[in-house]
């Protein structure tokens, strides 16, 4: 077995600084007395330090912006391991801040650990979280090196032991006081503990010490609940301060986007549907669901919709919370032929349907519309609207023009040339509605081409060429 654990330092702080575009100095501070539990770069090159009270860290750093904990950070963590799951079938959450991600069985698909890792390290710089990696040979010897910030990073299974030993006493987690106890003893080293006699050991401290350091040596099996992934996407972020102006909000639902592009990629989607919620400070949330043309799965398509659709939003509240989330989707199919198609022969992406997508965002879904043809003889009856690409549009026999009159416009036969035709369309008797009438390709005086036709009222245009 192959483990690699990934500790996100300072999560909760450097998750809500995601919504801005150049950070200041930040706090998260908490507890009683209130004190600093989490800082950026920024605060500790200032003099700030994790432990220090309120009014020394301000001191030091009077523009220090802070900012208050989270009341629950698990589904943050949850958001986390959807995203790890893309890299492992076997993910395992260790609150509040790291991730267990099984690696051995990943490495023949990626190619090797390095692509593996190459991949991985790619998709962290996407998220924007600062991270720890270790690599070891036990999920509980992976989630310590993690912490610890010693990554062997080979296949070798003397090398991962042998940093794992190297680690204090005190980074090692172990239960209860016994840590406590070990280093009154004078035992201050992994190796050292791990070359003391078990059964004096077990004397002393107990069997739930040795059954933790079985499990951490790799001598007995470490069974973990394993992470299972939600059917859909959800992603909430609450804003580091109110938003008045909808463009602002652009910045932070980029990344938001980015996730669930890494979602459908993964996975093999396309998104069918997304919604946007925006959470005011007062009154009820604004809802808004984007509905691409076809099935997309590009994170920048799905960015341009939204930058489409926030041309016409107007936000009547400060906003303080985005949610992101989506439930419809479709296989991806990259080798379609048809309009709906997301890449064409030959790999590039059918403009016809970033188009529509685009006009769907700006204007509402209402307002674009596809044709589609009906099996019907009489031209006025013989289409009907409906979703772009949805509906059929088999080509005529013969020639048809593409502007069909809403309603015929009556002409004089002597501004007509006749150059084809006659055509006889004769039907609907049996509904009310008959029709015999003989269609003729026709040029009018200045020369447009146009479908004109007689029947007993005498000449009209149906349409224009």
């Amino acid at each position: 077995m192959l483990w690699l654990g990934l500790h996100f330092i300072d999560l909760q702080l450097h998750h809500q600084a995601r919504t801005l575009e150049q950070a200041p100095p930040l706090a998260l501070v908490g507890g009683q007395p209130i004190q600093v539990l989490q800082l950026n770069s920024l605060a500790r090159d200032a003099g700030v330090a994790r432990g220090q009270s309120l009014a020394t860290a301000t001191s030091l750093c009077p523009e220090l912006r802070l900012l208050e904990p989270m009341a629950d950070d698990g589904p943050l963590l949850e958001e986390l391991g959807a995203w790890a799951y893309g890299f492992s079938g076997r993910v395992v959450l260790v609150p509040p801040d790291r991730l267990l991600l099984e690696a051995g069985s990943m490495l023949r698909l990626f190619g090797g650990l390095a692509q593996w890792r190459a991949a991985l390290n790619l998709s962290l710089e996407t998220l924007g979280l600062p991270c720890r990696q270790g690599l070891g040979h036990t999920p509980q010897a992976a989630a310590l090196l993690a912490r610890s910030g010693e990554d062997g990073n080979t296949l070798e299974e003397e090398a991962l032991r042998a940093s794992l030993l190297a680690l204090p006493v005190a980074a090692l987690e172990l239960p209860g006081d016994s840590g406590e106890r070990l280093l009154g003893m004078g035992i201050r080293q992994a190796e050292q503990l791990y070359r003391l006699p078990r059964q004096e050991l077990g004397q002393r401290f107990g069997s739930e010490l040795l059954l933790y350091l079985s499990r951490l040596w790799g001598e007995l099996p470490d069974p973990r609940q394993e992470y299972q992934p939600p059917p859909g996407f959800r992603q909430k972020l609450v804003l580091m301060e109110e938003v008045e102006l909808a463009q602002v909000l652009l910045f932070p639902l980029k990344r938001m986007l980015a996730a669930l592009g890494e979602f459908l990629r993964h996975r093999q989607l396309s998104c069918d549907a997304f919604t946007l919620t925006l959470v005011h400070r007062q009154g009820p949330d604004q809802v808004i669901v984007l509905r691409p043309g076809f099935a997309e799965h590009r994170s920048e398509q799905l960015f341009k919709l939204v930058q489409l659709r926030f041309e016409r939003l107007t936000l009547y509240q400060p906003v303080v919370e985005l949610v992101v989330s989506a439930e419809r989707f479709s296989e991806l199919d990259p080798d379609a032929r048809t309009l709906s198609a997301q890449v064409l022969p030959g790999g590039e992406h059918n403009p016809a349907w970033e188009l529509v997508s685009q006009l769907i965002a700006r204007l509402g879904e209402s307002r674009v519309r596809g044709v589609g043809c009906v099996d019907e003889i009489r031209p006025e009856r013989a289409w009907c609207w409906g979703e772009p690409g949805a509906l059929g549009s088999a080509a005529p026999h013969k020639p048809r023009p593409p502007w069909l009159l809403e309603s015929p416009q009556e002409i004089e036969r002597s501004q007509l040339q006749l150059r084809q035709g006659p055509e006889r369309l004769e039907s609907g008797w049996w509904d009310g509605a008959p029709v015999a009438r003989d269609y003729y390709l026709a040029q009018v005086d200045d020369g447009r081409w146009c479908w004109a036709y007689r029947d007993e009222l005498g000449w009209f245009i149906h349409g224009w060429f």
